[in-house]
């Protein structure tokens, strides 16, 4: 048995941001990506020492222009993003100020729960998508 610790995988914060009408936002990555075309939640990485809350804040406003109130974050999950086992942990977000803008990506969309199994989701976002489909 090594004594060697595992390497800490790193970390992702995504943020689930959602409307008045059960809408929630989905970003599309441009076509030089590594999921090309493909539909995700806006994500981005944790800094070392940064509050996963902290990180979806500051990534968001960057981003998308938005400063958002976070309700509740969900338990953190194993997922590959670019060939890499990452700590990726999502978080229920309203929008406190601001109106989306693509910033980095291709499109945006605020997308009815029902309607997300109409779109193509990376690998990371896909199970997300289809959990969010469910009713409360």
């Amino acid at each position: 048995m090594s004594d060697t610790p595992c390497p800490a995988r790193h970390q992702y914060a995504a943020g689930i941001i959602e409307n008045y009408d059960d809408h929630v936002l989905i970003v599309r990555c441009p076509a030089e990506a590594a999921v090309p075309r493909q539909w995700l939640f806006p994500r981005g990485p944790v800094q070392p020492g940064e509050a996963p809350e902290a990180a979806l804040r500051h990534l968001l406003h960057e981003q998308l222009g938005l400063r958002v109130e976070i309700v509740v974050g969900q338990p953190p999950l194993v997922a590959m993003l670019d060939g890499e086992e990452v700590e990726l942990r999502y978080f229920f977000c309203g929008i406190a100020t601001g109106t989306p803008q693509a910033g980095p990506y291709a499109e945006f969309r605020f997308v009815s729960r029902l309607h997300l199994a109409e779109y193509d989701f990376d690998p990371a976002s896909a199970e997300v998508a289809q959990w969010l489909q469910h009713p409360r």
